[in-house]
């Protein structure tokens, strides 16, 4: 009861739902740990409701968040005014549905443009106070190929030329393929997730964008182009590393749904 309480003190209080949902799963996990580690005899969050939004608080759902085409295209063109780096950055999210993390820990020697893919094979992660983390993907199917457009290909081909010429300049050495492909200046450590977190945000002010959408809208955005293009939900789990196909429809419903009324209008006119 006093943890019901909490939780809906916390709601009344102001917070936002997804908020409220974190720390509902914070306490079960605390909770968790000492059942099992035999100090109380149960969790007590097994008889707690997981809090529901509040009636004036409206989900958007995550198929929502993504830009519209015509958002995307303008993005891209006002991504082509800011330093090569970041159109690169911009470009690659919004061309494969790469998470920050994945993006950070990409290398040169995961790209390969004779067959436009990319090697995702490592996630980096950066806690406050705590070093910067490089560690394999959450799940198996994290560890997987995506494939590139011709003129991403381009854009990463020039950004390895501006590279090589950085660290030449700089650092008196060649571009070698163990080289992070986003890489911290001066450093050989990967660029920190949260850093592009900042400058997108940046560049959508400079440029009169929405600032309630994020880096993370460039996936959305990426997977509901794919859906729209006809990709079924087994290609689209697999491109955007999803554990699980029903966790790529329980996100994108909305977006599938909306390509088989399209398809069923095709059919019936």
């Amino acid at each position: 009861a006093m943890i019901s309480k909490l939780l809906i003190d916390f709601q009344r209080a102001g917070y936002a739902h997804a908020t409220t949902v974190k720390l509902y799963n914070i306490l079960n996990g605390i909770f968790e740990m000492a059942f099992l580690d035999d100090s109380i005899p149960m969790n007590p969050m097994l008889k707690v409701k997981r809090p529901a939004p509040r009636k004036d608080e409206q989900l958007k759902e995550e198929s929502d968040k993504a830009y519209t085409v015509q958002e995307l295209s303008y993005i891209l063109s006002c991504a082509a005014q800011e330093p090569l780096q970041w159109q690169t950055y911009i470009s690659l999210a919004a061309d494969t549905g790469l998470r920050r993390g994945e993006c950070c820990g990409l290398k040169w020697k995961d790209v390969d443009f004779s067959e436009k893919s990319i090697h995702i094979c490592r996630n980096v992660v950066k806690v406050t106070g705590e070093d910067i983390l490089v560690k394999e993907p959450k799940t198996a199917a994290g560890d997987r190929y995506v494939y590139f457009s011709l003129e991403m290909a381009s854009l990463l081909k020039e950004y390895r030329s501006f590279c090589q010429g950085e660290l030449v300049l700089h650092e008196g050495r060649s571009l070698t393929p163990e080289d992070y492909i986003f890489r911290r200046h001066g450093a050989d450590l990967p660029m920190t997730p949260s850093t592009f977190t900042w400058r997108f945000k940046l560049i959508l002010k400079k440029h009169n964008l929405p600032l309630d959408l994020n880096v993370h809208s460039l996936r959305h955005t990426a997977a509901s182009l794919m859906i729209s293009g006809g990709a079924d939900v087994a290609t689209v789990s697999g491109i955007l590393g999803h554990a699980q196909v029903s966790t790529t429809l329980d996100i994108y419903t909305h977006a599938f749904d909306e390509k088989k009324r399209e398809v069923s209008a095709q059919m019936q006119g």
